[in-house]
């Protein structure tokens, strides 16, 4: 009941943070098929956001799985685009921090968790990029994933960066091309900008 209440949830954020393991781990089991659900609500989408930052990489692929075929309507939602989001950021920062340590085998593991978010983003690419809540799922990927899944979104944005340099949330996609992008997309957008 706590989870999606306007004071609980800070409770259960804390004991994410500071809770005994069998706490966590009573917390996680409440979360199994409920993920969806709390995502989409005000106060649940950051109960999973801690969630997603706090219980081991263990825990992940049972509490992601809610999320296949729905990515999109996440995305959509004003509550549940936070938590595309923070999967994006905690598991590519966990991938990174693997691959730092040498660990690649973790780090692919780790990459594959996002992987279905970014196919269903790469195939919707230009209506998301011109969405509010699209645009920024867009902007995590390129600010956090790994180097291939980046570059596999920058090839499908490079296909419409005319129409986002004047949309008035493409521009922000256009803006973290031109900060986290190859220099190829770069030239792009400046060839086009000066035609």
């Amino acid at each position: 009941r706590l989870r999606n209440d306007v004071f609980g949830n800070y409770v259960v954020q804390k004991l994410l943070d500071f809770g005994t393991p069998a706490m966590k781990a009573d917390i996680r089991d409440t979360l199994e098929g409920e993920m969806l659900q709390l995502s989409l609500q005000m106060y649940g989408c950051r109960v999973v956001q801690k969630a997603l930052e706090s219980l081991g990489e263990e825990d992940l692929p049972r509490l992601l799985e809610e999320f296949h075929h729905n990515v999109l309507s996440c995305i959509h939602d004003q509550n549940g685009n936070h938590v595309i989001q923070k999967c994006i950021e905690v598991i590519s920062a966990r991938s990174k921090k693997a691959e730092a340590m040498g660990d690649m085998r973790r780090s692919e593991v780790l990459t594959g968790h996002v992987e279905f978010i970014v196919n269903d983003v790469l195939v919707n690419t230009p209506t998301l990029s011109c969405h509010p809540y699209g645009c920024r799922v867009l902007q995590r990927i390129l600010e956090h994933c790994e180097k291939n899944k980046k570059n596999e979104v920058l090839d499908e944005i490079s296909k419409c960066h005319r129409k986002l340099l004047d949309d008035q949330y493409g521009n922000y996609v256009i803006q973290h091309v031109l900060q986290f992008g190859r220099q190829s997309d770069r030239d792009s957008l400046l060839i086009i900008y000066f035609n």
